[in-house]
Formats: structure tokens, C-alpha cells, sequence
């Protein structure tokens, strides 16, 4: 467990740093394939309103252009990470993202690397608000957030807390995204350090 642990906290902290560029993960550790899995996450969660357009329930991946489709997409992979997380299994992302997004890689690492152990989370690991889609360039829109990761315990299956993932303050979050023919889609997730 103590692995599971250093390899999450150097993940958390690996992003921190004043400038955005670099993509990693909050919750991330380990590397797998962005989109190696296939399907799609259902539903999405409400977010705290921000300024500018927010996505909740009922976005469904592709249906329009629109920033706030865009909007949509980056709330649909937090949460399908999350359900991932707290149910143990790997997480499905490939109808969100594109290849090649490292921090999207990142968080199916930890979510793979969380099932190969069987283990679980017992509580969603990232609380993401003030989801705010920029307006379209051409086939590009950017998506700002803030995410927090939050301390999860890490459950076993019979249901005991066998060890503890540490959180990460608030950061700002930058999500890039690309329209494809099946819509929107995730290039790349960068993470800065909040202002105070």
C-alpha cells in the first residue's frame, strides 16, 4: 500500500509550479494509454457555478459544437473518474479524450492501478467547480476549472480502510479540447498553483 501512497502523492505534487504548461493529473499516478478502454461514462455531475458557461447532468459527449458541449466534456471525465475511483475498476474515458493527453493517462493509471490491487476509494477523489468554457477558435476551446483533490481512504474488499491517498489544495485547471467528428474531446489537462 505504501507504493499505491508515494506514487499518488508524487502525482498530486508533480503539478504544482506557478506556470500551467505540463499536463499531470491531481489524482494521478502510474501510465496507461489515454482511451484505452472504450464506451462512454454516464451522466455528468452538477459543478459549482462559475463564471461563464457551466455543464451539468444530461450533457451527452459529441450532440453539438458549442462551448458549452465543451463544458460538458471536461465535467463527464472528473466524473467519470470519480465512479472509477470509488467502484475499483478502470476508468472509461475513450469517448472523451484524445490519445496522447498524459494527465487523461495519469488518471486511468491510478484508476487501473486501484483495480489491479482491489482496492477503492471511499469518496470522489476530485471536486471540480467554476467549470468555465472560453469561447470556440476554430475546432479549439479551452475549459478553466478549479479542482481540489480531495483525501480518500483507501478501501479493500471486505470494506476496511487499508490506507490513505492525501489530498491537494485547490489549483487552476486548464483543459484544451478539440473538435472531432464525434465532437468534443480532450488534448491535454494543465494544472497551475491558485493565486492567492
Amino acid at each position: 500500500m505504501t507504493g499505491l501512497r508515494i506514487a499518488l502523492v508524487l502525482a498530486l505534487t508533480a503539478c504544482g509550479g506557478g506556470d500551467p504548461a505540463g499536463a499531470a493529473a491531481p489524482a494521478g499516478a502510474g501510465s496507461a494509454p489515454a482511451g484505452s478502454t472504450a464506451g462512454e461514462p454516464a451522466g455528468a455531475p452538477s459543478t459549482s457555478p462559475g463564471a461563464g458557461t457551466t455543464a451539468g447532468a444530461g450533457t451527452t459527449a459529441g450532440a453539438s459544437d458549442s462551448p458549452g458541449a465543451a463544458a460538458g466534456i471536461v465535467t463527464a471525465y472528473f466524473t467519470e473518474i470519480d465512479a472509477a475511483s470509488r467502484a475499483g475498476r478502470v476508468a472509461d474515458v475513450a469517448a472523451l479524450t484524445l490519445p496522447g493527453c498524459q494527465a487523461c493517462a495519469l488518471d486511468i493509471g491510478v484508476t487501473r492501478d486501484l483495480a489491479q490491487r482491489g482496492l477503492r476509494t471511499d469518496a470522489d477523489p476530485y471536486a471540480v467547480t467554476a467549470v468555465d468554457a472560453r469561447p470556440r477558435a476554430g475546432l479549439a476551446c479551452a475549459v478553466t476549472f478549479l479542482a481540489t483533490t480531495n483525501t480518500v481512504g483507501l478501501v479493500d474488499p471486505a470494506g476496511r480502510r487499508v490506507d490513505a491517498a492525501p489530498g491537494v489544495p485547490v489549483r487552476a485547471g486548464t483543459a484544451e479540447l478539440a473538435l472531432t467528428g464525434a465532437g468534443w474531446r480532450i488534448q491535454t489537462i494543465r494544472y497551475s498553483r491558485r493565486q492567492p
